[in-house]
């Protein structure tokens, strides 16, 4: 990568080329062979000699690469399965049920996804079988049935709507989701409680956690008895949900999940494929080997109140050029900041710490620095963007065009914001989903 490159189009690429390269397809045949009846991932080693039938299921944005993956390596050995994604990217696997669920909300789809599933896993348990779970980001919403039928998709929804706003953090959001699911917290995988199953993950949650990836539907549920409990009168949520749901909740009539059958946990594995910090190594070398910059990841960046954040990486950058004078800095860093719905505008966590990142660099009068935030989903809250790029002029052409930025965050609208200035971020969905990556030159 030429070093004459204006700094936002080496952030651009340094993005670009670091999507390119944890291809989740790619990964997958990089991680799995089949060897004769043996199947390898990594290390390990499954024989399938008695295998008479293989089910997949595969919930989330990675979900139809991860697919092809398992389509290649198994062809015809596959006697059914289920895929629910938004994200389609490349031909969808011939021998699966595709259905295009809802996101950030769940749809019809998603509950006909889960409805089929349960049914495929009750009817072909067995020693005999093996199910593949294909597992990735989006799943929570991509994939759902709700714990008890008098709650309806349009409570899912609005109860989605009211957890995505309150500003509680994704393991916060998973703890209600799997307490109200009948296929997570290790429900899905309680189906089929016989069978062996092997759980294959791209996480777009925190290092370590893969019970909140899609919200755990294979992993049994390990949340405190009153966790739930705590984070509803945290955020004040059932004066937010529709009120026959909070009734539900409030009279204990809700089942909870149960541990599975310890007799049974030994057939059962999970492999994680991909994370936020495979795309931060990535990137990394990219802006190292490609760029020549002197590369900081903040791997203590990772979540926290969206301002507090856009202030905690520039405090960090600087604190970056003081010890490396003279060079071309590059801070990192991956997770997902906390932004809660204020307005009726489009935009996200992405675009708004992008934006009050340019803020705090014009009131401070600091130059030179390009700030890149994107979702390497693709896709940045309810707007058509993956994230923006400013730097510290932002500010100054957005008053050319009499664009307020405060008036935009007002209304939650950084991607009109953006957009305007021609400096939104598109990708389309890229059938990925490991968090979202914060790149800052200076």
């Amino acid at each position: 990568m030429s070093a004459e490159l204006d700094p936002r189009t080496i952030a651009r690429q340094i993005f670009s080329r670091t999507l390119a390269a944890i291809d989740v397809e790619a990964i997958m045949r990089a991680r799995l062979r089949l060897s004769g009846s043996t199947l390898l991932i990594d290390a390990d080693e499954y024989d399938l000699t008695d295998t008479r039938q293989i089910i997949v299921i595969g919930l989330g944005k990675a979900s139809v690469p991860m697919a092809r993956a398992i389509e290649r390596l198994f062809g015809a050995r596959i006697t059914g399965g289920v895929i629910a994604s938004n994200a389609l990217t490349g031909a969808l696997p011939a021998r699966l049920k595709f259905f295009c669920g809802g996101h950030p909300e769940p749809n019809e789809a998603s509950l006909a996804a889960a409805e089929l599933a349960l049914a495929m896993l009750r009817n072909a348990d067995g020693p005999n079988t093996l199910v593949l779970f294909l597992i990735s980001g989006g799943g929570s919403s991509l994939f759902e049935k709700p714990i008890d039928d008098r709650i309806t998709l349009a409570d899912l929804q609005a109860i989605n709507r009211a957890l995505v706003g309150c500003g509680a953090v994704i393991n916060e959001m998973n703890i209600v989701r799997r307490r109200l699911s009948a296929v997570k917290g290790g429900r899905l995988a309680e189906a089929a409680p016989r069978a062996r199953q092997i759980s294959l993950y791209i996480s777009d949650v925190n290092s370590n956690d893969l019970a909140s990836v899609a919200s755990g539907p294979t992993l049994p549920c390990t949340d405190a008895r009153d966790a739930f409990r705590q984070i509803l009168a945290r955020y004040d949520l059932l004066a937010q949900f529709p009120p026959h749901v909070a009734a539900l909740i409030s009279s204990g009539a809700l089942p909870e999940a149960q541990p599975p059958d310890a007799d049974l946990r030994h057939q059962r594995a999970h492999h994680l494929l991909l994370d936020n910090r495979g795309a931060l190594a990535e990137a990394r070398r990219v802006a190292e080997e490609e760029c020549g910059f002197a590369v900081e990841i903040a791997g203590d960046l990772v979540e926290g109140e969206v301002e507090d954040m856009a202030r905690a990486h520039l405090e960090r950058l600087l604190n970056l050029r003081a010890r490396h004078t003279g060079s071309r800095i590059c801070l990192l860093s991956g997770g997902e900041v906390i932004c809660p719905v204020r307005g009726r505008g489009q935009g996200g966590r992405n675009q708004e710490f992008a934006l009050r990142v340019a803020i705090n660099l014009d009131q401070r009068h600091i130059e030179n620095v390009v700030v890149l935030s994107a979702g390497t989903d693709g896709i940045d809250g309810n707007s058509p963007a993956a994230g923006a790029i400013a730097d510290d002029l932002t500010v100054r052409r957005a008053r050319k065009l009499g664009l307020s930025p405060a008036r935009y965050l007002e209304n939650s609208d950084s991607f009109s914001f953006f957009n305007a200035l021609g400096d939104a971020l598109f990708t389309g969905p890229t059938g990925n989903n490991v968090r979202d990556l914060r790149i800052i030159l200076g």
